[in-house]
């Protein structure tokens, strides 16, 4: 009888150069299953069904909505957060212009402080409640999309974290952008309708359909962060083209 291989724990900051690797946390991350999509039976109970085809228009709808709420909010906060710092900077200048040390040093120090802080709070939040938001989210993305079950790529935490994590960050001045974030927010909300409690839309939690959903999620993203509807189109189909799901 074979025993089963010891679980060693991957490294802390999750990353390793070694070749072959120490940890086996990776054999964790499993194909998707989409053998019943491909099934004689699932493709006869939804083959030209109206009220099937409404409801995946319903879905992708209510997830495109959500996706533009979302990053209207986001740009929203940002600006709130950007210009409350801007006022709270002047008035510290205002206050201490009769000083010329304090009118210099104040205004820096006030300014590198809560930059810090909005960036602190952005990796506490990303390291102790959604670690699965680390990094843009993309390869992630490119990896679920052609096949891999990446472990808490799709997640309440992982979207909270994604959202609250990216906007602190922008708002903190770090070299960072929104568009790959957005694009694995996007996936988040996009599958997020298929799991409201709503007994009809249970069908559409299948591994081949939540691939499809994640994809149209990843596109209202991308296009929400660029204002390119197509582009966000053809962003997930570059995405997926290794695979063959793509669904016209």
């Amino acid at each position: 009888m074979v025993e089963a291989a010891p679980q060693i724990p991957m490294p802390y900051s999750g990353l390793t150069l070694e070749f072959p690797r120490k940890d086996n946390m990776y054999k964790k991350k499993e194909a998707l299953p989409l053998d019943e999509a491909d099934s004689l039976v699932w493709k006869r109970a939804f083959k030209n069904d109206w009220r099937e085809n409404l409801k995946h228009w319903w879905v992708y709808i209510t997830g495109g909505i959500m996706v533009g709420i979302c990053a209207f909010g986001m740009s929203k906060l940002e600006d709130l957060l950007v210009n409350s710092n801007r006022i709270l900077l002047q008035y510290v200048i205002d206050v201490y212009t009769e000083n010329m040390t304090l009118e210099i040093l104040l205004p820096i120090i006030s300014y590198c402080s809560i930059a810090a802080v909005l960036g602190l709070a952005a990796g506490l939040l990303t390291v102790y409640y959604g670690p699965g938001a680390n990094g843009s989210g993309v390869a992630e993305m490119i990896g679920y999309m052609n096949g891999i079950n990446y472990p808490e790529f799709i997640g309440i935490n992982t979207l909270i974290t994604k959202i609250m994590g990216v906007t602190l960050a922008v708002s903190s001045r770090l070299c960072i952008g929104k568009e790959g974030p957005l694009a694995h927010i996007g996936s988040n909300l996009g599958l997020l309708p298929a799991y409201l409690p709503i007994e009809s839309v249970k069908t559409l939690q299948n591994d081949y359909t939540k691939r499809q959903l994640i994809a149209a999620g990843g596109s209202a993203g991308v296009a929400a962060a660029f204002g390119a509807p197509i582009g966000g189109a053809l962003f997930a189909y570059e995405m997926s083209k290794p695979t063959s799901f793509w669904n016209f």
